[in-house]
């Protein structure tokens, strides 16, 4: 990784509170958002394959950067890696959901040492009782949703002084709950406030209580404490942020200028300074919040699947094959990924990326690239991902309906292979041929992106091809 950090420098009901529209504010940040020229890449980057990381005895599922380090989950208990090859156990959760078949661990927040949240549910799907667990230091331990009534988390975030938690249970509804430090009183919009119809209320469960009018999925708070939430407006209207500058009532923001839908894996990130960045899925562009307002940052041609901060509070995005880094108004790329990865978590501390999927902790390290460069013994194409739900002797028709029209499909082997997950190729036998079987499958498979590779796989499934007959 020494060559990411060398690459890296190179390169009141009587007048209801309508949400703000917020103006662009530069021609960069137009509500277009139209797609942003590339930065011209460092000469060599490096590339990363992502390999488990289980020191000796272990088998850590989680990952979670957070202040002061990245915190590990194994089972019930919370970890930090330490000089990137070990691992300090600091604590573990105690289990009250043994009735309803024990429990998990959903996230890790806060900082270390003495500072580690944890939100953890039980095992019983109709009944996950949400919990927040000060694993170090002082805090109140509480859940909600007792024995299957509605119940949520929203998130936890540090809000000056103060550890806050948004969470939503049966009676109170949803509500600020100050889990740690000096109590201080956040009040939502409520729905009639804002001017929403009764025929737009949506009851999560059926809950009693407030309702707010923009029911959060996701919260954070800047280094100051203005905290931020972001969900739907009346529940139907549009994407639409909740703003606390200081403890208190809130404002609302327009967000639709920018953001169309709410993706399942939205989130808001501290940055350094006092900037929040807010990723709303990759159809959106990701907002900054910075001095109270939102701007969107450049796109680029391809969209980020997964977005983290540093441990210095650096935006990072991976459009799931080249890493890059936000820096001076623009994209830097520092990083290729071996093979098309999407992971559930990222984390960068000190030059060492790391990951989490598939209940596996990763730790990416620099490996040889499969680009294809002239003079390569084994030229392959490389098409796409399995999908986890395709039995194991899934035959993939479309794929060999598309293939079976291209001249010399007698000649070409397709295969499913394992690198890092169930993947689909070709064998060719020469350059030449696997540009042709490229271009043929553009035409012919347009939702695709076949790519020609230098790479064999070792262990495959062949899938026997039947060439059309003219």
């Amino acid at each position: 990784m020494s060559l990411l950090s060398t690459s890296s420098m190179a390169c009141n009901r009587s007048t209801p509170p309508a949400p703000q529209k917020e103006a662009p504010q530069s021609s960069a940040s137009a509500a277009t958002n139209p797609v942003a020229e590339r930065p011209p890449a460092p000469k060599v980057l490096p590339t990363l394959a992502a390999e488990p990381f289980a020191p000796e005895g272990t088998h850590p599922e989680l990952l979670f950067g957070i202040e002061g380090g990245l915190a590990v989950v194994e089972g019930l208990r919370v970890g930090r890696i330490v000089d990137g090859e070990r691992i300090e156990w600091v604590g573990k959760i105690v289990d009250d959901n043994k009735h309803l078949g024990g429990s998990h661990i959903v996230s890790v927040h806060g900082r270390f040492p003495d500072a580690v949240d944890v939100v953890y549910d039980s095992n019983e799907g109709r009944a996950p009782q949400p919990a927040y667990f000060p694993l170090t230091g002082k805090g109140v331990h509480f859940r909600v949703g007792d024995g299957g009534s509605p119940g949520r988390i929203s998130g936890v975030t540090a809000a000056g002084a103060s550890t806050v938690v948004i969470a939503m249970d049966y009676e109170p509804g949803f509500h600020v709950k100050t889990a740690r430090g000096p109590g201080v009183v956040y009040k939502f919009t409520s729905f009639e406030a804002a001017g929403c119809r009764k025929d737009e209320e949506f009851r999560f469960l059926g809950h009693q209580g407030v309702l707010p009018a923009v029911v959060p999925s996701t919260l954070a708070a800047t280094s100051t404490g203005t905290l931020v939430t972001m969900g739907m407006l009346c529940e139907k209207r549009g994407p639409t942020a909740e703003v606390w500058d200081k403890p208190g009532t809130s404002r609302l923001v327009d967000l639709g200028g920018w953001i169309k839908e709410i993706d399942t894996r939205s989130e808001l990130l501290r940055g350094n300074g006092d900037d929040l960045f807010l990723y709303a899925g990759k159809k959106n562009p990701i907002l900054r919040f910075r001095g109270g307002t939102f701007e969107p940052l450049p796109r680029l041609d391809k969209p980020f699947e997964d977005v983290f901060v540093s441990s210095n509070g650096q935006l990072h995005a991976s459009d799931g094959r080249t890493i890059h880094r936000f820096d001076d108004g623009q994209w830097t790329p520092i990083a290729h990924l071996a093979w098309p990865t999407s992971f559930d978590t990222m984390a960068l501390e000190k030059d060492t990326l790391w990951a989490s999927a598939g209940m596996t902790v990763l730790k990416l390290r620099e490996t040889k690239s499969v680009a294809f460069e002239d003079g390569c013994p084994t030229p392959f194409v490389y098409l796409y991902d399995v999908a986890p739900q395709n039995a194991p002797d899934f035959t993939f028709p479309t794929t060999q309906k598309a293939l079976s029209t291209f001249e010399g499909a007698a000649d070409l082997g397709l295969v499913e292979f394992f690198e890092g997950a169930r993947r689909l190729g070709i064998t060719v036998k020469s350059k030449e041929q696997g540009e042709a079987v490229v271009a043929h499958l553009l035409a012919t498979m347009k939702d695709e992106d076949p790519k020609l590779l230098c790479y064999a796989p070792k262990k495959t499934r062949g899938i026997p091809l039947k060439p059309k007959r003219k």
